[in-house]
């Protein structure tokens, strides 16, 4: 087996808006190679949406390339947005909490 190599760590954090209802995230990517910093600003998404903001980011970066994109994908529906953990020994430490607004909107600004 491969030994697991950790290349980035994403901070997601996550806000619940309990009067209309709706969850938003952003998120903090770094990568550890030389310690570089992108973000994903607040926006609205549910669930594990926060994992492809933070793909499309590090595309968007150029630490990734296009084929884990959400753009890419809705051409190539047989590439899942978690192909890149997998195809890559999960190299992504995913680090997620839920809190206040303003954390969340702290969280995806350089």
């Amino acid at each position: 087996m491969k030994k697991r190599v950790i290349k980035f760590t994403v901070i997601a954090k996550k806000w619940f808006d309990r009067i209309n209802g709706n969850t938003y995230h952003s998120v903090r990517c770094i990568r550890h190679s030389d310690g570089a910093v992108c973000v994903g600003p607040f926006q609205y998404g549910d669930g594990d949406h926060y994992r492809q903001t933070a793909l499309d980011e590090m595309h968007k970066a150029g630490w990734l390339p296009k084929e884990y994109t959400r753009d890419h994908n809705a051409k190539w529906p047989e590439k899942t947005v978690f192909s890149y953990e997998r195809e890559n020994n999960y190299p992504i430490l995913w680090t997620v909490s839920e809190g206040l607004k303003r954390d969340c909107v702290a969280n995806g600004k350089l």
